[in-house]
C-alpha cells in the first residue's frame, strides 16, 4: 500500500475510525457539501471521467452523484477500510471503480475531466507537487476541485498552548495566499475560504472528535504532550458555555489550459456598456460568426443581430438567429413572462460553425434568464471563455472587478476585458493589476457608428490566435 511510515500510520488511524467515522465528522460532511456545490456549477462535459482522491466514507462522492449526473468514477483512498466503507455506502455502483492509492503519488493513467478531493490535501508532504501531478492527469480544459484545512484551523487550541509556553501538536496549515501559490503551471486557479465554528462541551470532547475521525495523530516531527501538560491545556480551555473551535476551510478550483476554444461569450459589467459594438468588432477582427441566443426589446428597435450584421458586414452564413426573440426591453425572464413564453436554457446549443463564434449575452452576468438560471449559468453551459465589456470611465474598476470575481468563483475562463469610451490609462492599469486579467483593447468613443469605424476599431483587437495560442 505505502512504504512511508507516516502515511501507513495515517491509513491505520483512519481505517480504525472507519466504522463510526460519520458519527463524528460533521465538519467533513459540511465541507464536502460546499465543495460539491461549487463543482456542480462548473461547465463539465457530458458524462465526465472523475477521479476522487481520499474518498473516505463517501461524503463527497454521494454529494457529487446527486449533483452532476452520469459520470465515470474512480474513487481512491489510502485506507482500505475507508475505501470499502465508501463502496458500501454508495451501493457498489456500476459506474464506479475503487482503488487503494496514495493520492500524493497517483499511479494511474488519465485523462480525467475532473479531479476532486475533500480534506485530504492537508495530509500531504508536498501539496504543490501533488497538484502538479494531478494536473498532468487532466484532459485539456479539465478541472481540479479541492477542500483543505487552512491557517486559522484550531486557532483556539493553538492559543491555549501558546499561553502556556507549549507547542500544539496540530499541523501548521497554509494561508489562503500560500494556497494560491500552489497551483501548477498550465492553467488558472482560485481559492475561496470560510470559517466553520464547531461547538464542543470541552477540550476533551474536541479531542474525542479528532480521534473519532482518525485525525488525532500529531504533526510530523512533534510528540504528544505529557499528561500533565495536556491537563493544563484542557483547564485553559474550560468555559461555562463550552468550547468553540474554528475550522478554516479553503476551497480551490483549477482549470487546465485546453485546446483552442470555439469562440467567446461577450458579456458586460452592465447594460449599455457596448457589448454589441464589441461583438461586431470581434466578428470583424476574427472573421467570426455571430449569435445572440436571447434578444429582448424588439418593440423599440430591430435588435442586435441586424445591427452586428451591418456593422461587421457579415454574410448570412455567419449570422445565427436568436433562439428567443422577445418584445419588451426587459430581462429575458421578465420579457418571457409577459409574453407567456417558457425559456428552456437546457435546449440552447451552440451553432455549428467552422470558424470562431461570438456569442453575445443580454445585460450582465446576473441577469435572470428563468426563475433559477442566470446569464452566468448560460456561460457555464456553453463552456466558452468570456470577453468582459466595461466602461472606461469612473466607477468601472469596482464593477469590473466584481464581475471578474463572479466569473472566477464559478471557475469560468476569462479571455480578457475590452474598455469602451475615452482612454483612461489609470483604470486600465488598475483592472489589469487587481483583476489579474488582460485588457484586450480600449475602444475610444467613435465619431459615428458604421462599418468603416467598426473596421478601424476592430484593428485595435489582438488576433484570435494570439488570444488563444
Amino acid at each position: 500500500m505505502t512504504a512511508d511510515p507516516r502515511k501507513a500510520a495515517i491509513a491505520a488511524a483512519f481505517g480504525k475510525a472507519a466504522p463510526r467515522y460519520e458519527e463524528h465528522a460533521a465538519v467533513q460532511r459540511i465541507a464536502a457539501e460546499r465543495l460539491a456545490e461549487r463543482v456542480a456549477r462548473l461547465p463539465l462535459p457530458p458524462r465526465p471521467r472523475v477521479l476522487e482522491i481520499g474518498c473516505g466514507t463517501g461524503f463527497l462522492s454521494r454529494a457529487l452523484h446527486e449533483r452532476i449526473g452520469p459520470a465515470d468514477w474512480l474513487l481512491t483512498d489510502l485506507s482500505p477500510d475507508m475505501l470499502e466503507r465508501c463502496r458500501a455506502t454508495l451501493g457498489d455502483p456500476d459506474d464506479s471503480a475503487f482503488r487503494i492509492m496514495d493520492g500524493e503519488q497517483p499511479d494511474l493513467d488519465g485523462p480525467f475531466d475532473l479531479i476532486v478531493s475533500s480534506l485530504a490535501l492537508q495530509w500531504f508532504h508536498a501539496p504543490a507537487a501533488a497538484l502538479a501531478r494531478w494536473a498532468g492527469l487532466l484532459a485539456p480544459g479539465g478541472r481540479i476541485a479541492v477542500a483543505t484545512l487552512a491557517a486559522d484551523s484550531f486557532q483556539e487550541w493553538r492559543e491555549a498552548h501558546r499561553a502556556l509556553g507549549l507547542e500544539a501538536g496540530v499541523p501548521t496549515y497554509p494561508t489562503r495566499h500560500a494556497l494560491d501559490r500552489l497551483w501548477p503551471a498550465g492553467g488558472e486557479g482560485l481559492v475561496e475560504e470560510e470559517r466553520l465554528l464547531r461547538r464542543h462541551a470541552n477540550g476533551l470532547d474536541f479531542l474525542a472528535e479528532l480521534k473519532g475521525i482518525g485525525a488525532h495523530l500529531p504533526a510530523e516531527g512533534r510528540r504528544p504532550l505529557s499528561p500533565g501538560a495536556l491537563r493544563r491545556v484542557l483547564r485553559r480551555l474550560e468555559r461555562p458555555e463550552g468550547l468553540t473551535m474554528t475550522h478554516h476551510i479553503a476551497y480551490g478550483l483549477f482549470r487546465k489550459d485546453g485546446a483552442q476554444p470555439r469562440g467567446v461569450f461577450v458579456t458586460g459589467t452592465d447594460t449599455g456598456v457596448g457589448k454589441t459594438l464589441v461583438s461586431a468588432c470581434l466578428a470583424w477582427a476574427w472573421d467570426a460568426a455571430y449569435w445572440k441566443p436571447l434578444q429582448t426589446g424588439l418593440k423599440d428597435e430591430p435588435g442586435d443581430t441586424p445591427t452586428v450584421t451591418a456593422l461587421a458586414d457579415l454574410p448570412p452564413e455567419r449570422v445565427h438567429t436568436p433562439a428567443y426573440a422577445l418584445a419588451e426591453p426587459l430581462s429575458p425572464h421578465a420579457a418571457a413572462e409577459l409574453e407567456g413564453v417558457a425559456i428552456a436554457p437546457g435546449a440552447l446549443a451552440l451553432p455549428d460553425t467552422g470558424r470562431p463564434l461570438v456569442v453575445e449575452g443580454a445585460g450582465g452576468l446576473m441577469v435572470p434568464v428563468t426563475e433559477d438560471v442566470f446569464i452566468i449559468d448560460l456561460i457555464a453551459r456553453f463552456g466558452l471563455p468570456v470577453v468582459l465589456v466595461a466602461r472606461s470611465t469612473l466607477g468601472t474598476i469596482n464593477h469590473t472587478l466584481l464581475s471578474l470575481e463572479a466569473l472566477r468563483a464559478r471557475g469560468l475562463a476569462v479571455a480578457g476585458v475590452v474598455l469602451n469610451g475615452p482612454p483612461n490609462p489609470g483604470n486600465r492599469a488598475a483592472i489589469e493589476r487587481f483583476g489579474k486579467v488582460r485588457v484586450l483593447a480600449e475602444i475610444p468613443t467613435l465619431p459615428r457608428l458604421d462599418a468603416e469605424t467598426v473596421a478601424e476599431a476592430a484593428a485595435l483587437l489582438p488576433s484570435f490566435d494570439s488570444v488563444f495560442p
